[in-house]
């Protein structure tokens, strides 16, 4: 735990002295490229970090040490596979350097993802790891490859360009097939939220929540079999971590509605793909299976949170209600108030995510130990 402590005080530090007075966009590039660049060494000077870090040692060396006559190995895709054998052709590569090499693929694109998606990279950094983005890195690594794919695909979506994302979504596929997913979700982001659509939403929730166990019965008696009455589909996790992404959509649906957040197309698809992830995140609390695709939406919290934010400090909040009242927090002091709480929530909320899971080893991240023997 007091690796990751210290991580996360040198990421406030960093943003202190470049984010927090006069940002500009040199001063950001410098935050993230001090921010990654630690993250990056904690992910690939590891030693057993991560439940599936032997699985993969061992896969390594098993795929290596034959040659292309057989692309399968367990249940893993075949983009992954192959990936790995044109790995073992490189002199001197053992599996340390596999996970060095992973932790590049994994970190550089996150990177490039927050840079250039938000002009608060510091708030979205701070999310990235306390949502445990980072962890997720470290533990499902095939999936991890396909995560940092749909970060790309990402400018193709809020573009509206669908032939050149359904192509990237389909070359994510190889490393994970959950990202198909994805290739439907693209048209349902063109919703328009608000709160009406927040209701039936809220009732699409309530119905896939208690309708979740008869579901998993029916999709494992066609696929992946071996999951059926599994702990990863009979028992969830804590409640604790949906907590979190309700306050972030919630708080997104009623500022659509005062019209607060400007709802472009591209904050519009932040909206939905949060709203879906939140979704994912309550019934993870049922059925822990469901954190795997839960991932792909995480990542567009990590912007939309920056959006709200923003929002609030430069517009307000101006509401007339039924009763013909009128809320107004447009001041420049009411819009600094309320930017602050909005920020000092998300912050206190994502570290009770990030410790509380640390305290819980989630994905196997506790203990830090490097294979430098410290």
């Amino acid at each position: 735990m007091l690796f990751y402590t210290i991580s996360n005080a040198l990421i406030l530090l960093w943003a202190a002295i470049l984010c927090f007075r006069n940002p500009s966009r040199s001063k950001n590039l410098i935050f993230v490229l001090l921010a990654f660049s630690q993250l990056f060494l904690l992910s690939a000077f590891r030693m057993d970090i991560g439940f599936d870090y032997q699985m993969y040692a061992i896969g390594y060396r098993n795929m290596t040490s034959s040659g292309f006559e057989t692309l399968t190995y367990l249940d893993w895709e075949t983009g992954f596979i192959l990936f790995t054998k044109l790995l073992g052709f490189i002199p001197g590569m053992d599996y340390q350097w596999y996970f060095i090499i992973l932790s590049l693929i994994a970190i550089l694109p996150a990177a490039i993802f927050i840079y250039k998606n938000t002009e608060i990279p510091w708030i979205s950094t701070v999310l990235y790891i306390n949502m445990f983005m980072f962890f997720m890195t470290m533990n499902f690594l095939r999936q991890m490859i396909a995560v940092s794919i749909v970060m790309l695909a990402w400018h193709f979506m809020k573009h509206n360009k669908f032939i050149p994302y359904a192509l990237l979504i389909v070359f994510a596929s190889f490393f994970h097939q959950t990202v198909l997913i994805l290739i439907p979700v693209y048209f349902l982001v063109k919703m328009k939220p608000a709160m009406r659509e927040l209701l039936i939403y809220g009732f699409i929730l309530l119905w896939f929540y208690t309708a979740s166990t008869n579901l998993f019965d029916l999709i494992t008696t066609m696929f992946h079999e071996e999951y059926r009455d599994s702990v990863f589909i009979q028992q969830g996790v804590s409640f604790v971590y949906a907590i979190l992404p309700v306050f972030i959509t919630v708080t997104a649906f009623v500022l659509i509605k005062t019209e607060t957040i400007n709802l472009t197309n591209e904050n519009k698809y932040l909206t939905n793909l949060t709203f879906i992830g939140t979704l994912m995140m309550v019934t993870m609390s049922k059925h822990s299976i469901i954190e795997r695709l839960s991932y792909y939406f995480i990542i567009f919290m990590l912007l939309l949170v920056p959006v709200i934010y923003q929002s609030l400090k430069t517009k307000g909040i101006k509401y007339t209600t039924s009763g013909e009242k009128t809320i107004d927090l447009t001041s420049p002091a009411s819009r600094k108030v309320t930017s602050c709480i909005f920020l000092i929530l998300v912050l206190a909320l994502s570290y009770l995510h990030f410790y509380y899971g640390l305290a819980d080893n989630a994905h196997g991240a506790a203990n830090y130990i490097t294979w430098l023997r410290f």
